[in-house]
């Protein structure tokens, strides 16, 4: 039976990995959006020159904010986790063809390959879903191998199915 390690922590690093994964899996439409407020910028600016003040500078001043949307969410995410007493511990992963065995300070918990509803690959990580909301993120460098990574992706991509929406 083969077995592969992984080492994920949670750290700050670790949360903007995932949730910019996260966000990019669950809400693409968003993403895209985030750039298109800025649009609203010289938009803002050309209704000021025209005579609309009012919602031309209520343009200029949203478009930064929605666009830095993204951001203000992932130092939330962060701080949150600074104050939390999981904050720098580091989670062990161990993967096999039956499950993924996760270790962390007093804890340790098996998961069948079933336990998982969705993934997301990328070569930057993976992302394993318990619910729709809940996920664990596993950067590729917390792998001791490309080759590892490539292969728990494939058991990734392989043993957990996607739900259809």
């Amino acid at each position: 039976m083969t077995e592969i390690e992984a080492l994920s922590s949670y750290d700050a690093p670790t949360l903007k990995l995932g949730s910019a994964m996260h966000l990019r899996f669950r809400h693409p439409f968003f993403v895209m959006m985030r750039f298109l407020y800025l649009l609203l910028i010289p938009f803002g600016a050309i209704l000021t020159f025209f005579g609309e003040q009012t919602f031309g500078i209520l343009c200029v001043l949203l478009g930064p904010l929605l666009f830095l949307r993204k951001v203000f969410w992932q130092y939330r995410l962060t701080r949150g986790a600074i104050s939390s007493s999981r904050a720098g511990q580091q989670l062990k992963w161990i993967f096999s063809d039956q499950g993924i065995r996760h270790v962390a300070d007093g804890y340790d918990r098996w998961f069948e390959w079933q336990d998982f509803h969705e993934r997301f690959l990328t070569p930057k990580g993976i992302l394993l879903y318990l619910e729709r909301d809940v996920y664990f993120v596993l950067p590729q460098q917390g792998f001791h191998s490309p080759k590892d990574f490539e292969i728990v992706s494939k058991w990734c991509s392989e043993k957990i199915q996607i739900q259809q929406k």
